[in-house]
């Protein structure tokens, strides 16, 4: 058994529907029915495009948590709290015959990845510090726009970050795995209020 949490900010659906999944368990938001791919997975975790075939998990409480109260609609308090949802899946739940696959974003993404001598590449050409500019960009983002040095003196142009390299760095950060198809509602075993 592995147990993964998810995290439903103030004005989420799954925030607005807090009886939902335990009814019907969690179900993507797919309204264009596009296929699951490396393109998608990079939109999903970088860029927070929730319309695809993925459901974000994580196995961090504490990130979980930190979505419940800094929801992309406000923050949650004592009346008005974000919710953890505690899932547990075990190998019966997942594959063939269940419609749900789990997917490491990390590892599908490397397989899609350049080698080393293509340019341009996902590295990045900036500082050490421009990893706290990606990972917390709100706090951070003069990282993202300092001009990097170069050879013979600084650079004219910000760093180079990649949705590739982005969405590494989201989803270590995040701990995340990626469900594809629905959660059923008997794995969702409780749920916490966040503020």
């Amino acid at each position: 058994m592995a147990v993964f949490y998810r995290g439903a900010g103030v004005g989420t659906h799954w925030h607005i529907n807090v009886n939902h999944p335990k009814m019907t368990g969690f179900i993507p938001w797919n309204p264009n029915g596009v296929s699951a791919s490396a393109d998608r997975i990079m939109q999903h975790v970088a860029n927070g495009i929730t319309a695809s075939p993925y459901l974000s998990l994580t196995r961090s409480f504490a990130v979980a948590w930190g979505y419940a109260i800094f929801g992309p609609k406000g923050i949650a308090t004592a009346t008005n709290p974000g919710y953890v949802y505690e899932i547990e899946l075990n190998a019966h739940d997942i594959g063939r015959g269940t419609g749900l696959e789990l997917v490491d974003p990390l590892q599908e993404l490397a397989a899609t990845l350049p080698q080393p001598l293509v340019t341009p590449s996902y590295q990045h050409d900036g500082d050490q510090n421009l990893s706290l500019g990606i990972i917390r960009p709100g706090r951070f983002r003069s990282y993202l726009r300092t001009p990097p040095l170069q050879p013979g003196g600084g650079g004219v142009s910000p760093p180079r970050v990649t949705l590739e390299l982005k969405t590494m760095f989201h989803a270590l950060r995040d701990a995340e795995i990626l469900a594809v198809g629905n959660i059923p509602s008997s794995a969702i075993k409780n749920f916490y209020r966040a503020s």
